[in-house]
């Protein structure tokens, strides 16, 4: 859709606004998959929602124009990978973009003895950092540190598990274990993946993974890069910037009180959905379009994020 007027001193006007449901390949980063949407959109204000790993493919939401300043709103979001953990491996970068090398033999391991195992991360646990991650430590990313050899000790991070499913294991020495996993934000499928070998006393890594959905968005309604190149106006691929605050509350605000809120100002709202909500909420104009995030408490709504001016 068409940018509303008003735009940030020094810096033009973002021309679309939106959340573009991309289908990463293997073998680019996000990064580079953002830098390849701007140039194709024309558009450079834009930012993914949740780094894919180079190995990974799937589901990255781009944010574009606007929409960039929903990203944080979007990571609350779950996210659902497909993937498989080879156990009898270890990798330094617990994928097989590092160096592998052998861990135990897993010749003898059961789908039971793999859901068990599994089983002890699902619910809210603690992570650390892989050294090649995003993280920064002193104003460095730690796979820079990591790729000059350079190990620092990472403090655990808090991770959430909503479920971890077995869907098969390929026996042998080294073993396939396929899972499907649903997450919260700043889970390390990696990290995941190289805990349940050592649970299992045999080391992992993981082999592959695809996010197949994130939020409400799912991978079958993506768009490969290929596909976006081809449009005629690779716009129309763009969703509504609403997606990345579909979990909220909705208030539908009559033309006055949205026209007041589009100012920033804070207005009395009679009618709401009931059970009425409060808290965070996301208030819509009388056309649909979503033009804040605020606070109701009570009938008082006050905006504390405007997007259209």
């Amino acid at each position: 859709m068409l940018a509303p007027p008003g735009a940030r001193r020094g810096r033009p006007p973002a021309r679309v606004h939106g959340i573009l449901p991309l289908d990463k390949p293997a073998g680019m980063t996000s990064f580079d998959a953002v830098r390849t949407v701007r140039r194709l959109l024309g558009e450079r204000r834009a930012g993914h929602g949740g780094t894919l790993d180079p190995i990974a493919t799937g589901l990255l939401p781009i944010c574009v124009g606007q929409a960039t300043r929903l990203v944080d709103y979007l990571h609350q979001q779950p996210k659902r990978y497909h993937c498989a953990v080879r156990l009898g491996e270890r990798s330094d970068t617990f994928d097989l973009e590092g160096t592998v090398t052998p861990g135990g033999d897993a010749s003898d391991l059961t789908e039971e003895a793999v859901r068990s195992a599994l089983a002890r991360f699902v619910g809210e646990i603690e992570q650390v950092p892989p050294m090649h991650s995003a993280v920064r430590r002193e104003g460095r990313h730690l796979y820079e540190l990591a790729r000059e050899g350079v190990e620092v000790e990472r403090a655990p991070r808090p991770a959430m598990i909503h479920s971890a499913e077995l869907r098969s294991l390929r026996r042998g020495e080294v073993a396939e274990a396929e899972l499907e996993v649903v997450c919260g934000k700043g889970t390390y499928m990696r990290v995941l993946a190289a805990d349940l070998g050592e649970a299992l006393g045999v080391g992992g890594l993981l082999g592959w993974l695809e996010r197949t959905a994130y939020g409400p968005l799912r991978l079958a309604d993506a768009i490969s890069l290929d596909g976006l190149a081809a449009l005629d106006d690779p716009t129309v691929a763009l969703l509504d910037m609403s997606v990345a605050v579909d979990h909220l509350a909705r208030l539908d605000l009559a033309p006055q009180l949205a026209l007041q809120v589009q100012r920033g100002q804070a207005v009395w709202v009679a009618r709401a959905p009931e059970p009425r909500p409060q808290g965070l909420c996301r208030a819509h104009a009388h056309d649909g379009a979503l033009i804040a995030l605020g606070e109701l408490q009570g009938m008082h709504f006050r905006p504390t994020k405007v997007l259209v001016s």
